[in-house]
């Protein structure tokens, strides 16, 4: 391994010095990319601090100075990355002792995130090691001991209030009847699980009161976006959805709505479920599928904002039209044009209820010729027409308005 270029690798990514220790602690390099740029750390506790790190995971150290050291473990020798200034983290449980450092020389410090410096700490670790760590492993070691104990604390406490009180949280059970619901798209088992009469209490996530309740909704919503995709919605589109909802949610200031708006995320996701449970089905007699036509519905979805035409699908898979147009309806058992509709139709009904563009800019945004073209089509889908639609099935002017209601 060509040790020297991976430490002048490391020292460019992070604009500080780095140093190597042998096993008994002699220095056998010192690497600094910076031109002109020199470290106030003490020889002898530099040598200490990479030392220490010998035989586990890497030690973070923190100063007075609010300047950052690492130190790695580095199979024969023992390197110690810094200093750095850390943009988004906490002190270490682990200190070294510098000399005061002027003002002028922190701002020559480079400042970076804990995962800059975490991604470039484990790949000096993991290339050293057949056993190799993750970020997690760093934060427990260096960062965990006194939140651990905190925690632990209030675990105690919580649990011998509960049993001082007969107090309980939410039946578990209801729990998995209601994600049960939402991962076989099953709206009124949904309902029925909303509707249940049991003795429990919600858990008290935050010291202030509307706080916990959105943390609650977050929690709502992720579990809701896990048990969807095992119901079959791809992975993106419920992330997607999950963080339009959480941001949605830390919007709010009234507990209610936050809870009313966790429900509504919850019930589309089953929705969302329901729909592609239909679609299967009725796809179920196909007894054909081509790698071809995959290709061709992976064009579609990426291209929904513009006009599609079969002869451009066509051209891409180097078919002949007619041959993919066959090909297609065998497969998927309805003509490409009227997927393609179908599709544009699903993502009008996202921006006639989410957002707020008029039927004109829906219209151009999904390549319709003109807003008339769009509200033919998207009548005949679904019976009604784009302003029916957006008047029965938008959320954001409901959520403004019960917002303001709150207030």
């Amino acid at each position: 391994m060509n040790i020297e270029y991976l430490l002048r690798r490391v020292s460019q990514q992070l604009h500080t010095i780095v140093r190597q220790y042998g096993s008994r602690g002699e220095r056998a390099r010192c690497i600094c990319e910076r031109v002109g740029f020199q470290d106030r750390l003490h020889e002898p506790a530099g040598r200490k601090a990479a030392l220490r790190a010998v035989g586990g995971v890497p030690l973070i150290y923190s100063t007075g100075a609010a300047v950052t050291y690492a130190a790695v473990d580095a199979g024969s020798s023992c390197l110690l990355i810094g200093p750095l200034q850390l943009s988004d983290g906490q002190e270490s449980l682990f200190a070294l002792s510098v000399p005061e450092s002027p003002s002028a020389w922190l701002e020559q410090v480079y400042r970076c995130s804990c995962n800059a410096l975490f991604c470039e700490v484990l790949l000096l670790y993991n290339l050293f090691h057949t056993q190799t760590i993750s970020s997690r492993e760093i934060l427990a070691v260096n960062y965990g001991g006194d939140t651990m104990r905190e925690v632990q604390k209030e675990f105690s406490e919580l649990v011998f209030e509960q049993q001082e009180t007969g107090t309980k949280h939410n039946p578990y059970d209801q729990e998995v009847r209601e994600m049960s619901s939402v991962r076989s798209g099953d709206m009124q088992r949904l309902k029925k699980s909303w509707a249940e009469d049991y003795v429990g209490n919600l858990g008290v996530l935050a010291k202030n009161r509307l706080r916990s309740f959105k943390n609650l909704a977050i929690v709502l919503v992720t579990l809701a976006s896990r048990a969807a995709i095992e119901g079959g919605i791809l992975p993106e589109d419920a992330f997607s959805l999950s963080d339009s909802y959480i941001r949605k949610i830390e919007e709010l200031q009234s507990p209610d709505l936050v809870t009313q708006v966790g429900r509504q995320a919850e019930y589309q996701y089953t929705c969302m479920v329901h729909a592609v449970k239909e679609r299967k089905k009725n796809h179920a007699h196909r007894k054909t599928s081509d790698p071809r036509v995959e290709q061709c519905k992976a064009y579609i979805y990426t291209h929904l904002h513009e006009k599609i035409s079969i002869a451009q699908i066509a051209e891409k898979l180097q078919m002949h039209p007619n041959s993919l147009s066959a090909l297609f309806k065998s497969c998927e058992g309805v003509p490409m044009r009227d997927f393609i509709l179908d599709k544009k139709v699903d993502l009008a009904k996202n921006l006639l209820m989410y957002s707020p563009y008029s039927f004109s800019e829906i219209a151009a945004y999904l390549g319709f010729s003109s807003q008339s073209h769009l509200g033919t089509q998207f009548k005949k889908r679904t019976g009604i027409t784009l302003r029916q639609y957006r008047a029965q099935y938008r959320v954001q002017e409901f959520l403004d308005g019960q917002q303001e209601h709150y207030r």
